[in-house]
């Protein structure tokens, strides 16, 4: 395990990270001491503790804008499903749609084939006049 000092607001703090993470942490630690210097300037000489607490509190109030842009994103991503899902519906209504007209159409057809024709007997007319 590694370690890296880093420095926030004049003041240095030891930290263990896993190897490789130190300059990650070096420029989270800058993040940190810009937003400070920030709040400095805003606040005027209001105390340290004071200063710390806004940077917490406004570094906090970024993660959760950022949380709910990505739910947004993954709200819209639904969104955009469900259109397509919707879409392949229609397109399988309609589908079946046209093969109801076709099978109806189909069954006219038969129908129509088994009607007796003129001069023809039917079963029930041959059994009434024997």
């Amino acid at each position: 395990m590694a370690q890296v000092t880093l420095s926030v607001g004049g003041l240095s703090y030891t930290v263990g990270c896993q190897d490789g993470e130190e300059e990650y942490l070096k420029d989270l630690a800058a993040s940190i001491s810009r937003r400070l210097e920030e709040v400095r300037r805003t606040l005027g000489p209001r105390g340290d503790g004071e200063a710390m607490f806004l940077v917490a509190l406004l570094t906090t109030d970024d993660l959760y804008e950022a949380r709910k842009k990505q739910m947004t994103d993954e709200e819209r991503a639904a969104v955009a499903r469900s259109s397509q899902i919707e879409a392949s519906y229609k397109q399988t209504a309609g589908r079946l749609a046209d093969a109801a007209d076709i099978a109806t159409s189909l069954l006219r057809r038969v129908e129509e084939g088994l009607k007796p024709s003129a001069g023809t007997a039917t079963a029930n007319e041959v059994a009434v006049s024997e």
